[in-house]
């Protein structure tokens, strides 16, 4: 079983869902066992969310135009 410093190192990883299996269930095992963990992982989730929701953004008219003037065809 991993302890709480194992576990903050794999907690992005384990939220980009780029662990094995063996690594996650470990993760996992210990985020049920650990209330700090838990609470840890919990506040990391709601922050993802907000950035998420905070970047939606649409792109600025003139940014959008020179990407597409950058752009050469597929020959």
């Amino acid at each position: 079983m991993c302890n709480c410093d194992e576990c903050e190192q794999w907690m992005q990883p384990y939220m980009d869902r780029v662990l094995t299996d063996a690594e996650r269930a470990e993760a996992e095992t210990h985020l049920n066992e650990c209330a700090y963990c838990r609470k840890r992982y919990r506040f990391e989730e709601h922050v993802r969310r907000f950035v998420r929701q905070a970047v939606i953004e649409p792109m600025p008219v003139e940014l959008k135009q020179k990407l597409a003037d950058l752009r050469t065809p597929l020959l």
